[in-house]
Parts: C-alpha cells; structure tokens; sequence
C-alpha cells in the first residue's frame, strides 16, 4: 500500500490525576464527568498473571482489601479517603501515587502523541493497553479522522512511548479486577480520559492546531539513580595473556549454514555499554583491501556471551557465534571484538582484537580448494 500526504506529529505531556472526561454510565444512562486517580496498585497486582503468577495469597480478582496487607502498605505510605474512593472496586494494596521515596513510585504525569503520515494515525501510548482498550481508542481516533476528511483512516497503537504507566483496561475490565484491571493505576476512567485525549491530539494534528505542551515530567537524572547492581572493580587477562587475544580462532573454511565460533580474553561489558557502537564486527575483506564491516552484534545471526572466569583476579572471555547466512557472499573474514577494561589502579581503558582470517565459500569450493589447494 502506497502511503501519500503530509506528516504531522503533536505531542503534549499531561497529568492524569487533574484529568476529567463525560462517561456515559449505561447502568444508569446518564452522562457523567469521571476523573483521574493519584496512581495505585490493586491487590491483584501482587497474583501476577496466569502465565506469571505471584507469591503469597494474592488472587486475581481480589476486590476486597486484608488488615494485614493494609497495614503493610501504611507503613510504605498510606492512601487517602479520596484515593481509596477514586480508585473504586480496587483495592489499594500499594499507594504508588503517595510513595516519593527515593523517587517518585509511579508517574503523574505522562506522554501523549500521535503521528499522521498520509492516511494512518499512529498513536504512541505510555501504557499497556488490553485488547479491548486499543481496539475503543482505535475507533475514537478513526471517529475524528472521519470527520476530518473523505478518505479511509488506518490507525497504528504503538506502545510504549516515552512513558510506562502499567497497564489500561476499559472500565468494564477494571470492575474484575483481574491484573490488567489491578495496573490501570489512575483508576476506572484512565482509558475514558485518553479517549478524551487522543481525539484533542489528533483534532489539532489535523486542522494544524497549537497545542500547549503541558506540565513538565519529572526527570530523573542518571546521577540520581539508584542501583543495587554492584560496580565493576577491576579487570585482569588470563596469565601470559592481553586484553584482546584470541583463546578459539575460527576454522580456515566455513560456508553457508555453519556457524563459526570464537573467544577472546575480555573485560567486563558494563566498563562501556558501547551505545550506539558494537561489542562486535564481522567484517569481509574487499577488493582494495579494506576489512568491511558486514554484521554487529545488533544482528540476528551473532551472538556475544560474556563469561567471567574468575572472580578474585577479575578474569572474563566473550564467546562471538556467527550463523552463516545461505545469501552471504564469499570471500575472506575475520571477527573483531571491541571493549574495555577497568585497570585495578584506576581508570577505564579501550582495547580490541581480531581473529585469523577464514574463508566463507559454498561446500563444493570448500572440498575442491582442500583436495586440490
């Protein structure tokens, strides 16, 4: 499908608790103006999933609180009357909304945006929506597009953007109380105000509306962060051996279908997480002699394993697989691996190293090139 028209993108970050939408209650029929919740966590929550259940005596479906847990949860921080009334048949076993402590628990506030390229709305949601849930906000979008204009509207709901707030279910789905329901933390409406929500991004996207950019999010500075992972000390080769040296070099020949194998001494990959670089490269020798990166370790056929050999002198190896594609082109290859070591006086220091080369050829040239040289 040809995809023609402008591109229009609108974002806006908003604070969920100060949000009200209509409902239209269809046990009553009457138009209602529903609201947003300070974030929490059902008691379902803690029972996990069917493919993923929890511990203790959590049940999904729970929708009736326990003194004990109750008095768990105050301990951490104790919800309101309002949030406890809010947040209607769940029953708070976690006050996330009220929990600041390193940092905040949960988001207030989160980040809406939709996309139009031609005919298709794609709408970046900050939570996971249930089936239903996406199907609703769908067709909420599709209702304004078709309004907007003549042609058919495909809409895209591409989650999670910028923002993890749990999960969204619809109202009925929350009333259960299943997990799902449990993580839809700005309680029963949170799908009815981005309903709300999603239609006024794409309203202004498609008339070329201002819209405000609404209140700042909080930002968590890498500084600030907490983390229970334990630093990376120091780093020292095998004895008689450097950074880099290769333990396993690959076989002479390989072709199509096989999969080559090698090991190199290393450090520890968290000394440089290598972003937006590589811990690895296969590379094919060209024409000019140039050694031509071919794949990194962002490709399905490497693989990068890394071992630590020995905890009291910080030894390590990396083991690289390449899965040798049936379309490759033959020729001469080498693998490389990039890294860092953390030197045990201090400091933080690059090194690499690169195997023999090998020859990646069809089985036929493979036999003929050993048997006649």
């Amino acid at each position: 499908m040809e995809v023609v028209g402008p591109v229009r993108v609108v974002h806006q970050y908003v604070n969920m608790p100060e949000q009200s939408a209509e409902f239209y209650n269809e046990t009553t029929g009457q138009l209602e103006e529903v609201h947003g919740c300070r974030p929490a966590m059902g008691y379902s929550f803690a029972a996990g999933t069917t493919d993923g259940p929890g511990s203790f005596s959590f049940k999904q479906g729970t929708t009736t609180s326990n003194p004990f847990w109750n008095a768990v949860r105050n301990f951490l921080a104790a919800p309101t009357r309002d949030d406890i009334r809010c947040q209607g048949a769940k029953p708070i076993l976690l006050a996330t909304g009220r929990m600041k402590l390193p940092y905040q628990w949960q988001p207030n506030i989160v980040s809406t945006q939709v996309a139009i390229i031609g005919n298709i709305v794609i709408a970046g949601v900050p939570a996971e929506f249930t089936t239903m849930s996406g199907r609703r906000l769908r067709e909420a979008i599709k209702k304004v597009m078709n309004d907007a204009s003549d042609g058919e509207t495909f809409v895209i709901v591409a989650g999670l953007c910028n923002t993890y707030s749990d999960y969204v279910t619809t109202p009925e789905e929350y009333q259960i109380q299943r997990y799902e329901g449990a993580s839809t933390i700005y309680g029963p409406h949170t799908l009815t105000i981005y309903l709300k929500q999603y239609q006024e991004l794409v309203q202004a996207a498609a008339q070329k509306k201002f819209i405000p950019p609404g209140p700042p999010a909080s930002k968590l500075l890498q500084s600030n962060l907490i983390t229970l992972v334990p630093p990376v000390l120091y780093d020292t080769p095998r004895w008689g051996r450097n950074f880099g040296d290769v333990i396993q070099q690959p076989p002479k020949f390989a072709s199509p279908g096989d999969t080559v194998t090698v090991i190199f001494v290393a450090g520890h990959p968290r000394n440089n997480l290598m972003t937006d670089s590589t811990f690895l490269t296969v590379e094919r020798l060209e024409d000019d002699e140039v050694w031509l990166p071919i794949a990194t370790d962002a490709d399905w056929e490497t693989k990068f394993q890394w071992t630590r050999t020995s905890m009291i002198l910080g030894s390590s190896q990396v083991t690289i697989t390449w899965e040798i594609s049936q379309d490759v082109k033959p020729g001469e290859y080498r693998i490389r691996h990039n890294g860092y070591y953390r030197y045990i006086l201090g400091g933080v220091y690059p090194y690499y190293g690169v195997t023999n080369h090998f020859r990646v050829a069809p089985a036929l040239q493979k036999i003929r090139r050993r048997n006649y040289g």
